[in-house]
């Protein structure tokens, strides 16, 4: 297994176990030129934290380390010769920017495929085959992808709601108990408004989906399901929001996917009911 997902899966690990692993990720291939008391320092971590770490990751050290992460980024570079955060550059011709877009959009995905637990997504989908009613949380730009999948779910015949203000999304769970679902859609699982709805769907028994990166999980605790996105894309330093996007419509299609197999009988004649209704004007 690649040493990233071995970090990001890894079980038992302490706080600072857990902020070091996350250092590590952050460096990169720059760990080759890091003593074990440069990455101590600099992660704010002691050595001994450091062979901890690597003991609790099968490894008997840090070099072994060193050599797993030159392995996996190695391999990285070899068909990724492009950075996430900023995939082109000033000047930079068509079809160089196609082909950069293209590598972006295959390594998010492997990556997110590589994620995205198969067993949490039986559970998701199950909770939205069951469920009174989906109700989508989300803000900025996650409320495009969120509102295509709101969409898809009623054209599946699913009640579901994706308000884009924080008041609305208070009241409407306030009416919700455990008979309902709720997705929360968050990168980092650092978003505010979130972290405001959070204690209130918990106090109503709502039974919750975080679809974000493994930090994402990590800071946000006690969900019934958490559904891991691709997570080298930089939170500040980049053009934009090409990988998370990407990664975020994945799983929520992925996930759409997954409901309706489930439901396929009833949420097939639902949309095949409401054609005549919703067909466009001479087709």
């Amino acid at each position: 297994m690649d040493i990233r997902r071995r970090i990001r899966e890894a079980r038992g690990l302490t706080p600072t176990e857990q902020q070091l692993g996350e250092a590590v990720l952050a460096l990169g291939d720059r760990l080759q030129v890091y003593s074990i008391k440069e990455l101590a320092h600099d992660a704010s971590v002691s050595v001994a934290s450091i062979h901890r770490f690597c003991r609790k990751l099968g490894l008997e050290g840090f070099k072994e380390l060193k050599v797993e992460v030159a392995r996996a980024f190695a391999s990285e570079s070899a068909d990724l010769p492009v950075d996430i955060n900023f995939p082109f550059s000033a000047g930079e011709a068509s079809p160089r920017v196609m082909a950069n877009m293209r590598a972006l959009y295959t390594s998010t995905l492997r990556e997110t495929c590589e994620l995205l637990n198969p067993e949490e997504l039986d559970r998701a989908a199950g909770l939205l085959a069951r469920a009174r009613c989906i109700d989508i949380y989300t803000t900025s730009h996650n409320l495009f992808p969120a509102q295509m999948f709101c969409e898809r779910l009623i054209s599946a015949g699913r009640e579901t709601t994706c308000h884009e203000r924080v008041e609305r999304q208070l009241r409407r769970i306030l009416v919700s108990d455990e008979r309902d679902v709720a997705v929360l859609i968050s990168y980092s699982g650092l978003s505010p408004d979130l972290h405001k709805l959070m204690p209130l769907l918990a106090a109503r028994g709502v039974p919750t989906i975080l679809i974000g990166t493994p930090a994402a999980q990590r800071r946000n605790p006690g969900m019934s399901v958490y559904l891991n996105v691709s997570d080298r894309e930089n939170l500040q330093d980049r053009i934009t929001q090409f990988a998370s996007h990407i990664a975020v419509q994945f799983v929520l299609d992925t996930l759409f996917g997954c409901m309706f197999a489930r439901t396929y009988d009833k949420s097939l004649a639902f949309l095949e009911a409401s054609l005549p209704y919703t067909r466009l004007p001479g087709a």
